[in-house]
């Protein structure tokens, strides 16, 4: 690894990003497309390409931005969400919503589920193609990021290497070390922590006991009780149903330490949901246990700045999300479209990276806060019986999906660069 990265000559920026999940690959689609030269390092191994992982949403606040940056949606096997049905943990109905005949009502793009692995793989792919807008990005992995100095621009790798750029996007998630340069804000704990795990669609539907929660193949289901929750979804062509078993931490033994791939095993699920309706228990005990997963789910007080210098956080890293409305790999991807936003090739100077980066942030601060206090709230225990049966599936959604980040963003620095001409026509 070199002391800095080999970029085309002229107005492009060196831009270094942590982290090669979600976010540091869309961020390094939108600033490849800007015309800048791109190095992304994870501490993993990319080399990997294996279908691990859980699925995830892709909420109709990003499904515009996706195809615009040359994402193939027919490659990630989605499958579409036109029914939203919410149970009690008994089973009995709670609410029942035909979202396909008020889709188009309601938001401008669709909602998908997706596998996690197709769509980074799918980010990857477009990322580093040759085609395409842009310098192809170059990936580095099985390097261990260990401090950033932000005023340098200057990353250090363990082992003593540095890396040099004149933009450092923190892409590296939760447990983020470009974090600790703009703050040190702990995690703490939700008091909450999820098993995640996928059975066969296939294994469902030949049941005939658990049939009947597999069909339609169209459906986002949901069980409540006061404490916990079950939600259900297909994915990866609709071949694979996807769960999250949220539930007291106390309960599954996990630690603020535990990261993503904690194991866990199904006795375990089977004693924390063993109030809950026969046949959920049944779909359980389908699962290969050698997959089961618990993620404790932490949280964070909002960072009173993302940026500092040269360095932006991104996701994660700067706004960690709990899962209860699935946005967090969504607003990672609209912090990557405003990022992009506010550093256009031919117009941004060396000495205004760090102007540019404070309106990066002024631009998404609020919505993501605002996104952040909602999954709070919709994850808050239901409080009693009562309460549990008014939940409301579509609460804050509306705020949540109606979004255009891109119109959103541009509309925003126009207004900047017009605020800054007016300044100077002033003064001078």
């Amino acid at each position: 690894m070199k002391d800095n990265y080999d970029h085309e000559p002229g107005p492009s920026l060196a831009v270094l990003i942590v982290g090669a999940g979600i976010g540091g690959l869309s961020a390094a689609i939108a600033l490849r497309r800007r015309g800048h030269c791109v190095l992304v390092l994870d501490r993993a191994d990319l080399s990997s390409t294996g279908m691990v992982g859980a699925a995830i949403h892709l909420c109709p606040n990003i499904t515009g931005i996706l195809p615009h940056w040359g994402v193939d949606m027919q490659n990630l096997g989605a499958s579409h969400v036109s029914r939203y049905l919410a149970r009690s943990y008994d089973g009995r109905t709670i609410q029942d919503l035909n979202l396909a005949a008020e889709h188009s009502a309601r938001w401008s793009n669709p909602w998908l589920m997706v596998h996690r692995a197709a769509l980074h793989k799918e980010l990857r792919r477009v990322a580093t193609a040759e085609e395409g807008e842009g310098v192809p990005v170059v990936l580095e992995g099985n390097l261990n990021v260990v401090g950033v100095d932000p005023q340098k621009g200057m990353v250090m790798l363990e082992g003593g290497e540095t890396v040099l750029a004149d933009v450092i996007v923190g892409a590296d998630g939760i447990y983020s070390k470009t974090r600790d340069a703009v703050s040190a804000l702990p995690l703490f704990r939700s008091g909450k922590a999820a098993f995640r795990f996928m059975i066969p669609r296939l294994a469902a539907v030949s049941d005939p006991e658990t049939a009947p929660l597999a069909n339609p193949d169209d459906t986002f289901s949901l069980w409540l009780a006061n404490d916990r929750r079950v939600v259900m979804y297909p994915c990866h062509n609709n071949e694979w149903l996807n769960f999250v078993c949220v539930h007291p931490d106390t309960e599954s033994h996990t630690t603020l330490s535990d990261e993503w791939n904690k194991e866990t095993t199904l006795e375990n699920v089977i004693q924390v949901f063993h109030t809950f309706e026969p046949r959920l228990l049944a779909l359980f005990r389908k699962v290969d246990p050698a997959t089961l997963k618990v993620w404790q789910l932490l949280d964070m007080d909002v960072l009173p700045s993302w940026t500092i210098g040269k360095l932006a956080l991104l996701g994660d890293a700067a706004h960690p999300c709990l899962p209860y409305h699935a946005q967090g790999g969504a607003q990672a991807i609209e912090d990557a479209a405003a990022l992009a936003a506010v550093l256009p090739r031919d117009a941004t100077k060396l000495d205004e990276v760090s102007e540019r980066l404070k309106l990066y942030e002024s631009i998404r601060f609020e919505r993501a806060r605002r996104i952040q206090h909602y999954s709070r709230l919709a994850g808050q225990d239901r409080g009693g019986k009562k309460k549990a049966e008014k939940f409301d599936a579509l609460q804050f959604k509306e705020y949540n999906f109606n979004h255009n980040e891109m119109g959103h963003a541009a509309a925003a620095y126009a207004e900047w660069l017009k605020e800054r001409q007016e300044k100077c026509g002033t003064s001078s």
